[in-house]
């Protein structure tokens, strides 16, 4: 999310004309009418959890709609979790929208989505090194694994898991 609004800084839209929402104004739950005022929605969210979805195809259907564009970066179409469900399948780099069928009622514009799902591949060091700024500091707390709550989590989640699955193991580190 926070990468969207750069992009969007850095190619001069300006601040006032940025929508930048997180968790704090997410949590009311949707949907939010205020995301069909938007020209173009980037959905960046991490979901684990099922959540109220932000648009669905009722309401993109609305009349006055300025939304035209949404980008799913986080691609969860298959997925019961998703947020946006509006779409059922992933767009490509060779055909990177496609339109939302009846969403150009009442006046509105087509809806077109780029959902990408291996977004990542386009740009592989920015990637790598995203993701290796995001691991690193779990990896050098693995020394405090019986304390340090990433990986206490982690241990608590296999255990669960393993119980689950109806044996008993523990785990050799």
């Amino acid at each position: 999310g926070s990468g969207a609004v750069d992009f969007a800084k850095a190619v001069g839209i300006p601040e006032s004309n940025i929508l930048s929402w997180d968790m704090e104004e997410t949590k009311a739950g949707g949907p939010f009418d205020e995301i069909l005022s938007v020209d173009i929605f980037i959905n960046c969210i991490y979901l684990m959890k099922k959540i109220p979805s932000f648009i669905t195809l009722d309401t993109i259907k609305k009349p006055n709609r300025n939304l035209s564009v949404l980008v799913d970066v986080s691609c969860d179409y298959t997925s019961p979790n998703n947020p946006v469900p509006v779409y059922d399948k992933a767009t490509y780099f060779s055909q990177p929208t496609l339109q939302v069928p009846g969403s150009d009622s009442n006046n509105n514009p087509v809806l077109e989505v780029i959902a990408i799902d291996h977004l990542p591949t386009m740009l592989p060091r920015e990637a790598s090194q995203a993701f290796s700024n995001d691991l690193l500091p779990t990896l050098y707390a693995l020394n405090e694994r019986n304390s340090a709550p990433v990986w206490k989590r982690a241990t608590d989640l296999f255990h669960s898991k393993v119980k689950e699955a109806g044996h008993s193991a523990s785990p050799r580190l």
